[in-house]
């Protein structure tokens, strides 16, 4: 932690940052259940940069890791490779209120092209987003504009605060596939196989990311 400078700091939230970040971004949450797959997937298969460190009482050290993969992400990192950065660690996350200072965090900080989040529900695919850019993104990935039944507790504040916030949101509602194998269990939440397969389809196809064939 001897080159991260501490950046901003609340009762809820700590930030310290490496670098000045000034190329625009593509910001991947992975604060939740789908989004930490996918993110830890990305990051065990791509070299990225940690340039900001983000730490809150709230989240708690997820611990459970086979001896063969490469080692945690704790607490929250935001990490950068190109033009995309990922914003998650291996902590189970399940208080949100810090999200808010965190988002406009991220807006004083980060030229941003797009927040991209993810969350699996039981309907069809659908995607949300507040702009003619994110509209385009969705457009690309082949997903209608929809909104699901609930929202999580990323989701929800992300829709709630993103216009204000200036982050431009993207939220895709991924279709459950629970025929396939669970490969994370967060309480009552489980990722599949197939969860993840479509989300980095879709991501592969949004976004100019050099992703290995699998």
């Amino acid at each position: 932690m001897l080159v991260f400078e501490q950046e901003w700091i609340s009762p809820i939230l700590e930030v310290y940052k490496k670098r000045k970040i000034e190329d625009p971004l593509t910001v991947i949450l992975g604060l939740n259940a789908i989004g930490q797959v996918l993110c830890r997937r990305l990051y065990e298969e791509i070299h990225f940069e940690t340039v900001l460190v983000f730490n809150s009482p709230q989240f708690t050290t997820w611990n459970r890791y086979p001896a063969d993969i490469r080692p945690p992400v704790v607490p929250v990192h935001g990490m950068v490779s190109d033009d995309v950065m990922l914003v998650f660690g291996d902590v189970v996350i399940k208080d949100y209120e810090w999200l808010a200072d965190m988002l406009f965090y991220l807006r004083g900080c980060v030229p941003i092209n797009h927040t991209i989040a993810f969350m699996t529900h039981d309907g069809p695919t659908c995607g949300m987003t507040i702009s003619k850019k994110g509209e385009k993104l969705l457009k690309r990935m082949g997903v209608p504009a929809g909104r699901p039944n609930f929202y999580d507790g990323l989701t929800g504040p992300l829709v709630s605060v993103g216009d204000v916030a200036g982050i431009d949101p993207v939220v895709i509602f991924l279709e459950e596939e629970p025929e396939t194998e669970v490969i994370l269990q967060v309480d009552e939440i489980a990722v599949t196989q197939g969860d993840y397969d479509n989300a980095r389809l879709l991501l592969s196809k949004g976004l100019d990311l050099r992703l290995p064939t699998q």
